[in-house]
């Protein structure tokens, strides 16, 4: 699949047999094995992730949820890094990394939902 200058072949595997995890994960019914390979910017990867599912899902459902997942996920922090400025930020002790982003989030959340409200409010006027 190519995207954005980068070339990814993904490779889903599922094992429903869970027997070697360690009993206290209680719930667990799925690992699955996601093997990424391809290149960004001229460099090759690869690179294996496994995640844990309390789902009983097939490759072809986790490799969609995993990648709608991403998307989200892409999607927010493009508009912390490039709209709230959060790469440049230089607090880095203690929780207050985590607590400023956390803040970051929420101000994105609400500055849409504020963007939205006035739009409902202002179309009206519009259309006069």
């Amino acid at each position: 699949m190519l995207i954005r200058d980068r070339f990814t072949t993904r490779i889903v595997e599922v094992f429903h047999d869970v027997n070697g995890i360690d009993p206290e994960w209680t719930g667990i019914k799925s690992l699955i094995k996601v093997e990424r390979s391809g290149t960004r910017k001229g460099k090759k990867y690869p690179e294996i992730v496994c995640y844990l599912s309390s789902l009983m899902f097939t490759a072809k459902e986790f490799a969609l949820g995993i990648r709608s997942h991403w998307g989200i996920e892409n999607c927010l922090h493009w508009v912390k890094d490039v709209v709230l400025k959060e790469d440049s930020s230089t607090i880095r002790l203690g929780n207050a990394p985590a607590n400023l982003s956390l803040s970051r989030a929420i101000a994105s959340r609400t500055g849409i939902e504020m963007k939205n409200i006035c739009h409902r409010l202002i179309s009206p006027q519009l259309t006069k």
